[in-house]
């Protein structure tokens, strides 16, 4: 019989040719092999089949089939999971050289329900990129999203306690699940070391969506922070029509020096 894997990498999918040989190249270049790679694709057709199969071994679970969104594509991964623990790692994201093994090492000592972690933000500006080293905030979790997602790595027996992800939400359904874990008193420890490495887009590629739904579980849950919730969602609409109007002026060359120094000045 195959030893049981100390962690299952689930990384959803869908038409991400141009990211996801970055994101499991990382995996590739991991210092313990102590792990398996479950990629689900949604049937994407501009060639990302081909560059997951060109990673031979390295995927032990490939699926590539219709779906009704990420968290879909998650639950369906989280099924065909077979590690102690679980992590998600999207197809624009990686982690750095060192992360499972640290995650490993941190696992045996500590033996948390949940091990969480510094994320590595990054955002191409034309041809630089620029990076900030984020920590998260767990006691902020009745309020907003306090941990990073893709920083973050579950026993596989919590899924089984708690259930998979919620489908009516599409964009905060890991927050409904992490959340619920949180006021349910699960284990979470945390390690100061960044874990994974993230890529931001535009303004125009942000949804105000994730604040709405936010509203909703916050709500249900009586966390006793909907209200505010809410109001940052108006705020985020306000906001977004807003910017997106300046990231479009951007693109003119006389503006665009001047954007882009105010976004190198704001991740500072």
């Amino acid at each position: 019989m195959t030893e049981r894997p100390f962690l299952s990498v689930i990384t959803v999918c869908y038409n991400s040719a141009k990211t996801i040989g970055r994101t499991l190249d990382s995996l590739n270049k991991q210092t313990s092999n102590d792990f398996e790679s479950v990629v689900i694709d949604g049937e994407s057709t501009d060639g990302t089949q081909d560059i997951i199969q060109s990673f031979g071994d390295l995927v032990a679970t490939f699926v590539s089939e219709k779906d009704s969104g990420i968290y879909d594509a998650m639950n369906k991964g989280i099924e065909k999971a077979s590690g102690k623990y679980i992590a998600f790692l999207n197809s624009d994201d990686a982690y750095f050289p060192e992360t499972i093994k640290l995650v490993q090492a941190f696992a045996k000592t500590a033996d948390a329900s949940i091990i969480y972690g510094n994320l590595q933000k990054e955002r191409t500006l034309g041809k630089e990129v620029l990076t900030r080293v984020e920590r998260p905030n767990l006691e902020l979790m009745p309020k907003t999203m306090g941990v990073f997602h893709p920083a973050t790595f579950v026993k596989k027996e919590l899924f089984e306690k708690f259930g998979s992800y919620d489908l009516r939400f599409k964009q905060a359904a890991d927050y409904h699940w992490l959340l619920r874990a949180y006021m349910e008193k699960s284990d979470f420890q945390y390690l100061d070391k960044p874990l994974a490495r993230f890529s931001t887009g535009g303004v125009s590629n942000f949804s105000c969506e994730t604040y709405r739904e936010a509203t909703i579980i916050q709500k249900e849950l009586a966390t006793g922070h909907h209200d505010e919730m809410e109001k940052l969602h108006e705020l985020c609409l306000k906001k977004r029509k807003r910017n997106i109007v300046v990231s479009k002026l951007a693109e003119w060359p006389i503006l665009r020096d001047i954007y882009r120094h105010q976004i190198k000045k704001r991740w500072n």
